[in-house]
């Protein structure tokens, strides 16, 4: 009876151990708060170029000798993948084989890809093909998230819902009501705050993320002031652990 008791006792205690879990995820909206029926969209534009961005850009023609000019300086690599990247200079521009510089500051890529495409019809005789891409969108997400970091983009659309998942999503100690925005644009910074507990997320002007964007998730000022770091985390774990053992000892003893 009392060994019976024994591991009873013991497997209760391992079980709550390991079933100190939280909740999967703490990305979750107030459902009263969200519009039942469909919502225009008018806070999302396209991704303006802006100094310092990387753009990618490829140049296809049938007549490989009129392309050849426009294909100087590019390395193995470039001429293998068929894209170049061009740094775009503090003034807006950057500097293209043959035709010089190409003023692109403030542009979407589809009109960047249209100016370029008319520096580049006098050289051809059937107009080429302009594929161009943002290279450097990229976003910043610190915090309270599980996952912090910078996060590399592969299209030019990303919504701080998916950035926060991204990250790993909330922490059980994030506040989700005032989420800080970081963002720079043309020489100036701005500050926004996102509200997760509200449908007025998804008309924010921060709603859709730009490059180069930090993300940065509040803790609770409760919480920062009192929750201990990692080493008196394990001490007090460590503690516990040694208790219970000194504990299950004394029962199998007895």
């Amino acid at each position: 009876m009392r060994r019976t008791t024994f591991l009873i006792f013991s497997l209760g205690i391992i079980f709550l151990l390991s079933g100190c879990r939280s909740y999967g995820t703490y990305l979750n909206f107030d459902e009263t708060a969200i519009p039942t029926g469909k919502q225009e969209i008018k806070n999302f534009s396209p991704l303006k170029i802006q100094a310092n961005d990387i753009i990618s850009i490829r140049i296809s023609s049938v007549d490989a000798a009129a392309l050849a000019p426009f294909m100087m300086g590019a390395s193995q690599d470039d001429v293998a993948k068929g894209f170049q990247e061009y740094l775009v200079n503090r003034d807006g521009f950057i500097e293209f084989p043959t035709i010089g510089k190409v003023d692109v500051k403030g542009l979407e890529i589809e009109e960047a890809k249209a100016a370029l495409l008319e520096k580049l019809n006098p050289y051809f005789k059937n107009p080429p093909i302009v594929e161009a891409r943002l290279s450097n969108f990229k976003v910043n997400i610190n915090g309270e998230v599980n996952n912090p970091g910078t996060f590399k983009v592969t299209n030019d659309r990303l919504t701080i819902i998916e950035a926060i998942t991204l990250a790993g999503d909330f922490t059980k100690y994030s506040r989700r009501d005032s989420i800080m925005i970081v963002r720079e644009v043309d020489g100036s910074r701005e500050f926004g705050y996102v509200n997760f507990n509200t449908a007025e997320v998804f008309d924010s002007d921060y709603y859709y993320l730009q490059q180069n964007d930090i993300v940065y998730v509040r803790p609770h000022k409760s919480i920062k002031n009192s929750t201990p770091d990692a080493t008196t985390k394990i001490a007090t774990w460590v503690s516990t652990g040694i208790s219970i053992l000194i504990f299950i000892f004394t029962v199998a003893r007895n």
